[in-house]
Order: structure tokens, then sequence, then C-alpha cells
């Protein structure tokens, strides 16, 4: 899933958000975040949900004819059939519609990262399965919610990551990080150490960091098999056991064959 499949679907159940930390004690279960409002107004019924989507939808228009100069209040409003007032109702500028759309992108990104570990953590043979395998999966989906995708989400991100501010997007590296810290509690894994809190600040501010850094140069490795084996690696590198260290390559991380 990216943000380009999240924002072409309409949402009517949910309203803009931003997800707040989980809870790291290993006893008490994981409890949904609270919300608060992106925008100055916090839409509550379909209709509202319904304009929100078709907001969004026009801005996604434009960034997809025009990139990111073409971007501008008047235009989405314009395209989404709305008066430039109905669209100041709900954001007060390009900017604040641009960090709502990655917000909620972005919230359903980490959304399907919980489920994704929360299945592996009900299963009673994870420990049987490839870890690199299970670990690239996992970079798989940080790898659409924080850099990549096809045309829009990475204009999108690029925007994002131009106007960033550093709490928020602290805020997010943290959910990753409780997460993962989660998963790693409940899930002893014979190939892989669980990480001190050291090493998780350093390997999710270096994952999310290389995504940032890889969105706001524009770069062409983004999305490439390249780049996630060399994620991979990394993460691999700092994770696994000795043991593992000598086990068969996965295959992302195969060799090209010389030409």
């Amino acid at each position: 899933m990216n943000i380009i499949q999240i924002l072409s679907k309409p949402d009517n159940s949910r309203s803009v958000q931003v997800l707040r930390p989980y809870s790291m004690t290993k006893s008490q279960p994981l409890n949904k975040p609270k919300i608060k409002p992106v925008g100055r107004r916090q839409p509550k019924q379909a209709r509202s949900q319904q304009t929100i989507q078709t907001l969004f939808q026009a801005a996604t228009q434009i960034l997809n004819k025009e990139g990111e100069s073409g971007l501008s209040t008047n235009k989405v409003a314009a395209t989404a059939g709305f008066s430039i007032g109905t669209l100041y109702q709900y954001f007060p500028s390009k900017e604040a519609l641009v960090k709502a759309m990655v917000a909620r992108g972005q919230d359903l990104v980490l959304n399907e990262l919980d489920r994704y570990l929360s299945e592996l953590e009900s299963r009673v043979d994870v420990g049987k399965h490839d870890a690199k395998a299970l670990l690239s999966e996992a970079l798989e989906i940080l790898l659409h919610g924080f850099s990549t995708g096809k045309g829009l989400s990475r204009s999108l991100m690029r925007l994002y990551w131009m106007q960033e501010q550093p709490d928020e997007t602290a805020s997010a590296v943290r959910q990753v990080s409780e997460r993962l810290t989660i998963f790693f509690q409940r899930v002893q894994h014979p190939m892989m150490y669980e990480p001190n809190p050291a090493q998780m600040f350093v390997l999710t501010r270096s994952v999310i960091g290389t995504l940032r850094s890889a969105s706001l140069e524009n770069s062409s490795l983004q999305g490439s098999p390249e780049f996630k084996a060399a994620l991979l690696q990394m993460a691999w590198a700092l994770l696994a056991r000795p043991s593992a260290q000598t086990q068969p390559k996965h295959p992302i991380l195969q060799p090209r064959a010389k030409s």
C-alpha cells in the first residue's frame, strides 16, 4: 500500500489524524492513540469527510499534471468545485493541506505496520520463518510510507519533507521505534537479537533519515532493488545473531550478475 493508493480511496470513517506514540509497557495492551485535528476544522460528518476527500483528490490531480510548483489553494478549490472559502474552512494554507494528506497516508501506513507485526506476534511458528524476509516486508511498508511510490507519491512526500516540522517527524519516528520495540519484546526470533534502546534509536533514525534524504534529493534510487537491498543490509547487520549472518543471503541481497 502506498500513499497514492490510500488517498485515492474514500475514507468516510476517519477524520484527518495524527497518531500519538504507542505504549511501550509489556504488560499493557496497545491502546489506540488519541486524535487531534490537523487543519482548522475537524470533520465529523460524512459530508465533511467527502469534502476533505474531494480536496485531496483535486490536489492529487494538480500535482500529477503540473508538479510541485503548480499546486496552490486556488487551483485546488477550483478543481474540486468549491469556493476558496470552503477550502480554508479545513486548511488555512497549501502547506496545511499537504501536511494533512501526508498525515492521513502515514497514519494508515503505520496502522498497516501495526497489523503486519501483530499478525507475526500471533503466529506460534514465527520463529521458523526467514527473519530477513520478515524484516524486508516491514522495511517495504516504511519505504512506501515515508519516501516512495509512483508519480504523485514522490512529489507529495518531497513537499512534506521540504516543509517538515522536526517535532512532527520525531513523533512519527518514535511511533515506528516504539512499535518495533514491542514486537521484539514479544517475538524472540532465533535469528535476531532484541535490540536495546540505543540500537533501536540508531536503526529507526537511520532508515527513516535515509528515506527522507532520498525524497528531498529526488533520488532515482528510490524504490530500486539496490536501494531496498542497502536498507535491508544495514538493518540486518544490526539485528542478526552471528549464526544468522552465515545463513544464505535473502534473494534481494544477491549481487547482480555482471554483464
